[in-house]
């Protein structure tokens, strides 16, 4: 299982994830002589004065007036307090928490902005490029620090994405990446539950037996800081993993009970005082978030005990100034005055109301787990794999494992690294997934004759041919399993040395055509024909599907050239 086909002497991988960043690596070498050997990460990113160290960075940017790199990460937002506390932080742009930005968003295209904290608008490809860019020189020093003389061209790069979103999100990250000088022959893209089953393939129990052996069917719950990314996986004959469940999932991270903290300070404070505390006090408002980020790893169901959380002084001295009173009376005439109280310069949370922070994202999640398992494939799937950050919160795992009492969950050592470190093994083997489920029907808008049933708008007439436009033509079904490679290929009739062809999606089974309302306007194949060769040339155009993205080639029938032909998922504006 250690077979390699990349060539190159190094993968790194880089999750760049919602509210944490970082990256893992191996010598090819390593992986050939044991899969699992030597996959290292960062050891330590430290916060500085919160004390809160951790193997990956806050997902946070900062640039100066002119758009520069300044820092990322703890450094990130260590600097931009200083300049906070000097009031000169208003002309530097600080980005936070980003990347839930690309998940559904309907009109993501190459123009889409993001805020900085002071308002300022600047695209979002930039910022994600920066944010790259800088994980990827950090992994170079690494590299070298760790005594490993490797050209940057000597590298297998791997980014994790969520499996949930979209193909225009993947192109997004990809193009991302390529401002930071990784380009698409040194990039793969590795979908995050895939990445977490794949290193548990390679993992053992206490026995030194694989976790999963040949046929083994697990539900992979991939819980991380903004999503909840579900499939199935079942472990081949030959030891690959088949999809048997496509992704599905919903915006269930760690940030809602982070979200569901604020809320609560602001139903208290109202948001006004909680607005000005922010605009004026980042780094108070960055300690009390890690602070509550170490309290929130700590919760249970069964503690009865109240939680303290220290409040900054500057927060109850804004709330004082504009409001004319305390925030002790504050709370006493908020809906919290039996469940919050104020003890000197700590608030005191009932332990109730902090697990009820759980509560919506959990009840969602519980509710899709069960819809999953409702349906014939999931039939004898018994085993929970349980991976990413939040599952590492322990109110996250009795959760489940109350609510499906007969199914087994396993929960992998370091469960928020098991993305990471198992992206290194996908860039090392990325053939180990062997089949992946469409989560859409593909197919592209073609013509045909006239029949019974077709919309009379569609109908035109081309000689003396009554034809039917903007007919859906089926590539991939819905729920279809597609083996790794598989292909599908049309005869196409060049135009000239430019030529287009649109891809459409559908959330049915067997659309109709292409103006139907399932259907949407994917993205536009380009083809690009060299001007040796006449227009008219009967052209073979191919499709993959059975990779974590869709790949294209464009061949002329009767010399066999190839000809650079895209997928192009993103519109300019």
């Amino acid at each position: 299982m250690s077979d390699v086909t990349h060539g190159r002497l190094l993968v790194c991988a880089i999750d760049f994830g919602t509210t944490y960043s970082g990256y893992a690596f191996q010598l090819t070498s390593d992986f050939t002589k044991e899969p699992l050997g030597n996959i290292k990460t960062n050891q330590v990113w430290n916060a500085g004065a919160a004390a809160l160290m951790s193997l990956k960075a806050p997902t946070c940017l900062l640039l100066n007036k002119d758009r520069e790199f300044v820092a990322f990460g703890y450094d990130a937002e260590n600097q931009y307090t200083e300049l906070a506390l000097e009031n000169e932080h208003n002309d530097y742009l600080f980005f936070r928490r980003f990347k839930m930005l690309l998940h559904r968003n309907p009109g993501l295209n190459r123009d889409t902005k993001i805020a900085a904290a002071n308002g300022e608008e600047i695209q979002a490809k930039a910022v994600f490029g920066h944010g790259i860019s800088f994980l990827k020189n950090h992994a170079l020093e690494n590299f070298k620090r760790a005594g490993m003389e490797i050209d940057e061209n000597e590298v297998q790069w791997v980014i994790t994405v969520p499996a949930i979103w979209t193909d225009a999100a993947k192109q997004f990250m990809r193009e991302a990446a390529q401002r930071a000088d990784i380009f698409n022959d040194q990039l793969m893209v590795a979908l995050e539950p895939e990445a977490a089953s794949v290193l548990c393939r390679y993992t053992s129990d206490a026995s030194g037996q694989s976790i999963f052996t040949s046929g083994s069917k697990y539900m992979v719950v991939d819980l991380g800081g903004g999503t909840a990314d579900i499939t199935i996986h079942q472990v081949a004959e030959d030891g690959t993993l088949k999809e048997l469940h496509s992704a599905s999932g919903g915006a269930w991270g760690g940030i809602k009970v982070d979200q569901a903290f604020e809320q609560l300070l602001i139903d208290i404070v109202e948001e006004d005082v909680y607005a000005e505390f922010q605009k004026r006090n980042a780094s108070d408002h960055f300690d009390m978030g890690r602070e509550f980020e170490v309290k929130k790893r700590t919760v249970k169901e069964g503690m009865s005990k109240n939680t303290y959380i220290k409040l900054p002084s500057a927060l109850i001295e804004t709330y004082t100034v504009l409001k004319g009173k305390t925030l002790k009376e504050a709370i006493e005439q908020s809906m919290y005055v039996n469940r919050v109280s104020q003890t000197a310069d700590k608030l005191k949370i009932d332990s109730d109301l902090l697990k009820g922070f759980f509560r919506d994202p959990l009840e969602h999640l519980v509710e899709h787990i069960r819809e999953i398992l409702n349906q014939p494939v999931a039939k004898e799937t018994n085993i929970f794999l349980l991976v990413g950050g939040f599952s590492e919160s322990p109110i996250v795992q009795e959760t489940i494992k109350a609510r499906f009492p007969k199914h087994k969950i396993i929960v992998p050592q370091d469960a928020g690294l098991a993305v990471l470190k198992g992206a290194v093994l996908f860039g090392q083997r990325p053939k180990l997934i062997s089949v992946r489920v469409s989560r859409m029907t593909y197919g592209i808008g073609i013509s045909r004759l006239f029949s019974k049933g077709d919309p009379e708008e569609l109908r035109f007439t081309s000689g003396s041919a009554v034809l039917c436009r903007d007919v859906f033509h089926k590539f991939v079904e819905k729920g279809q399993p597609i083996n790794e490679g598989d292909e599908h290929s049309m005869p196409f009739s060049a135009k000239g040395q430019n030529n287009r062809v649109r891809v459409y999606t559908s959330s049915m089974k067997n659309p109709k055509h292409v103006t139907d309302d399932s259907c949407k306007l994917l993205g536009e194949m380009m083809i690009n024909i060299s001007s040796e060769v006449t227009s008219g040339n009967n052209i073979q155009v191919k499709i993959e599907f059975g990779g974590t993205e869709l790949v294209v080639e464009a061949k002329e029938k009767n010399t066999g050239e190839v000809f650079r032909s895209r997928f192009d998922f993103l519109s300019d504006k």
